[in-house]
């Protein structure tokens, strides 16, 4: 009697728990839809309010040999942004002295992207994946399909944030943490090329606008480890901002230290002068 009264209460235990299960997807389903259009509605009221901005950043990234830093200084208008980077090359192991700074530009035009360096001294329109990454990160809300759904809540940084799952090979995170009370996006995960999880950290959020607050730091790891640290150091909104930012055709970019012509034939002749000194070295040691 006992066994079949504790068989009873465990069948209605698991028809309870399924039942919640289904309660909850169903619950979540409904979230997603609502979740979806509450980002459209906020992301299209930014665009209202904020009618351009230019921030400047200090990047950091953790390599091999150290660490490399670099200044990126962003605009953006509308549909239409810049990227512009500019690194210390004579921090990059190997490089020749006189190396001095490089430029590059990135830059969407409301049609094509285009890639502006003053290393190659080049301008050149992106097509293909490249391109479409730059689209990709630009306005992630944009990207978020029926395709995700909410799999549950999870505290970040004191932050209450959805946890959605994004089953689409064209959208650049597998999972997003977004903060229940405003929509920001607290974190983010991926998969590199090689399988690894690439976990993106915003935090340091300072408002600039009414309720509108953006992270002031980012941290990117791969498995764990941390890769880059990215800091903003200066935020502008609605400075109205020049239409001549963001054609291709009107940039003007100065080339400080070598060019990669002039590189190539630098490191050609230290090369030659390695060379020479260990063959002289050779001849002296017989």
């Amino acid at each position: 009697m006992g066994e079949r009264i504790n068989g009873r209460g465990i069948r209605v235990i698991l028809l309870a728990l399924i039942s919640l299960v289904l309660t909850v997807s169903q619950v979540f389903a409904q979230d997603l839809s609502k979740l979806l259009k509450e980002l459209e509605a906020k992301y299209a009221k930014f665009e209202e309010e904020i009618k351009d901005m230019t921030t400047v950043q200090e990047i950091k990234v953790v390599t091999p040999e150290g660490e490399m830093a670099s200044e990126m200084e962003m605009f953006r208008k509308g549909e239409k942004f810049r990227m512009d980077t500019t690194m210390d090359m004579s921090q990059a192991p190997d490089m020749p002295e006189g190396m001095g700074e490089m430029k590059t530009i990135i830059i969407y035009d409301g049609k094509n992207t285009w890639m502006i360096s003053s290393f190659t001294g080049k301008k050149k329109k992106l097509s293909g994946e490249v391109e479409k990454q730059y689209q990709k990160e630009r306005n992630w809300w944009e990207l978020i399909s029926e395709k995700a759904k909410i799999v549950g809540t999870e505290k970040v940084d004191k932050r209450e944030c959805y946890v959605v799952e994004i089953e689409d090979k064209e959208y650049p995170f597998t999972r997003l943490w977004l903060d229940k009370r405003n929509l920001v996006m607290v974190k983010g995960e991926s998969k590199g090329t090689e399988g690894e999880t690439i976990l993106l950290i915003h935090s340091d959020f300072k408002k600039i606008k009414a309720d509108w607050e953006l992270p002031y730091k980012t941290e990117m790891y791969a498995d764990g480890k941390l890769m880059s640290t990215s800091l903003v150091k200066s935020l502008k909104i609605n400075k109205g901002l020049s239409d001549d930012l963001f054609d291709p055709n009107k940039v003007k970019i100065q080339r400080k230290g070598y060019g990669m012509r002039e590189m190539m034939k630098e490191m050609m002749r230290e090369e030659a002068e390695e060379r020479l000194l260990e063959e002289a070295e050779e001849a002296i040691g017989r």
